[in-house]
């Protein structure tokens, strides 16, 4: 329990008090920041090319798969930097979004040692050191919090030192996550022969459905800034009103991040094990969706309370039109969260195939609502987009799910969530006339909670059962 409050407090704190100050204070320039970071996160897919959740899936079922692959995929990484970089410097070189070159290189780096960073953390989860590697998911956060009060208190922070700050954080945990990968590498006593590097080819080849996976959510995911870029005269102003939602949206989700993390290699072992997936996944689908439907719902009936309290606008037109993009942004949060659960599970099952098919007609609804939405209605079109993207995804893992696992549809516990949601719009009417946002936020939090425990939707030994495994 500690380490996920550790995860609910730093990862949020980051996202919620450091990056939103920095847009408070820097304003335009922010936006111009996150046009040039989306640019360097589509390219991300050279960087992994799906080897980390493949590496993830094959290290919980054998950790003789570490010992053997640990070396060759560190080397591959490498060349896969390399690459990278090229190709982030080419789409810049072609790009009319502003770039000074000392940021794009730092933000080069930064997404290169994370990638690194990832790639061994993959290891650690799945032999199972969930302490370890929960600890490692904060600490980058942990310590660019740091250094970037310094730069706040020493009045030195730019969009250039706020990126810096990332850098060298990310470059700690890499230390940090190398140390304790070799570590473990030397205490493994190898069960067959060492991969040579000959096969690099042979594991490249096992890990592109993952990559194509990966590369198909990661477009559908961030086209939308990259098309109002292209589609826009203003795309700076909206790529900042963009930035302002999914930075909640980031922190809403980190919760539900750090369960499907918990959650692969569970499922990967139980799969292997031919153990019933059904208690876990109703476990963890039941607590994301209570998470993600109340504060969809806080969202979507306080946004702009929400907004004016965290950010500072010119005027009440920017507020207006923030709030349309945010109410919408944060509704995808509830499809989110079920692709994080049925996703995960497709994932440690390996029916990548399937999930590919889906991530690609989601890429292109995304393609299509964006084309037709943008030009008219700009950063809201391009929200309502990202809605309907999500929510299609899911419903397709969602589907394959019941249909591979042969699971049926809980009727009563979907009967129960809908009264949750009728009982919030109630709740709604009667602390709306509060004029202290961060206490309507409590109670309308406070009675999702009570109202799930009274509908059952929550069994605390069950829950507590869970983190107590997770812990271990």
């Amino acid at each position: 329990m500690l380490l996920q409050a550790l995860n609910l407090i730093i990862k949020p704190a980051w996202l919620l008090l450091i990056d939103r100050e920095a847009q408070n204070l820097l304003g335009q320039t922010y936006g111009e920041y996150y046009l040039v970071l989306n640019l360097t996160l589509i390219a991300n897919i050279v960087l992994d090319l799906g080897i980390q959740n493949f590496n993830n899936t094959s290290v919980a079922a054998d950790e003789n798969f570490f010992k053997n692959n640990f070396k060759g995929i560190f080397f591959l990484k490498g060349i896969l930097s390399s690459l990278y970089f090229l190709v982030v410097i080419g789409l810049a070189m072609q790009s009319s979004i502003p770039m000074p070159k000392d940021l794009l290189l730092v933000l080069i780096a930064n997404q290169i040692v994370t990638s690194f960073v990832l790639y061994l953390r993959s290891n650690i989860n799945g032999l199972h050191l969930y302490t370890v590697d929960s600890l490692l998911s904060v600490s980058d956060k942990f310590f660019a919090i740091l250094l970037c009060v310094v730069f706040y208190l020493s009045n030195q922070i730019s969009i250039f030192n706020f990126v810096l700050a990332q850098l060298i954080a990310s470059c700690i945990t890499f230390s940090i996550a190398l140390f304790i990968n070799l570590k473990r590498w030397k205490k493994i006593i190898s069960v067959g022969k060492n991969e040579s590097s000959e096969k690099l080819k042979s594991l490249l080849l096992k890990s592109l459905p993952y990559a194509l996976l990966f590369t198909l959510m990661n477009f559908y995911t961030r086209i939308d800034v990259s098309m109002m870029n292209v589609m826009l005269k203003d795309a700076a102003f909206h790529a900042g009103l963009y930035a302002q939602s999914f930075r909640l949206l980031d922190a809403s989700a980190m919760f539900a991040m750090l369960f499907a993390g918990l959650l692969l290699p569970m499922f990967a072992k139980m799969i292997k094990e031919h153990s019933d997936l059904r208690p876990l996944l109703n476990l963890s689908a039941t607590i994301l969706l209570i998470i993600s439907i109340t504060v969809s719902m806080a969202c979507y009936l306080f946004g702009e309370e929400i907004l004016n309290a965290l950010y500072q606008f010119k005027n009440e037109e920017s507020l207006a039109m923030s709030s349309s993009v945010f109410k919408n942004i944060m509704l995808a949060f509830v499809p989110m969260s079920l692709i994080f659960v049925f996703s995960t599970l497709l994932t440690a099952k390996k029916d990548i195939w399937y999930m590919n098919g889906f991530a690609l007609a989601a890429f292109i609804i995304n393609i299509s609502i964006n084309y037709f939405l943008i030009p008219k209605y700009q950063s809201f079109g391009a929200s309502i987009g990202s809605l309907i993207t999500q929510t299609a995804f899911a419903l397709f893992c969602i589907w394959r799910c019941v249909v591979l696992f042969e699971f049926k549809l809980p009727y009563l516990q979907i009967a129960k969530f809908l009264a949750l949601i009728l009982i919030l719009v109630g709740v709604n009417f009667f602390i709306k006339s509060l004029t202290n946002i961060y206490l309507v936020l409590l109670i309308f939090g406070a009675a999702s909670v009570l109202f799930s425990v009274l509908l059952k939707l929550i069994d605390m030994d069950k829950l507590m059962g869970f983190f107590k495994k997770t812990a271990q």
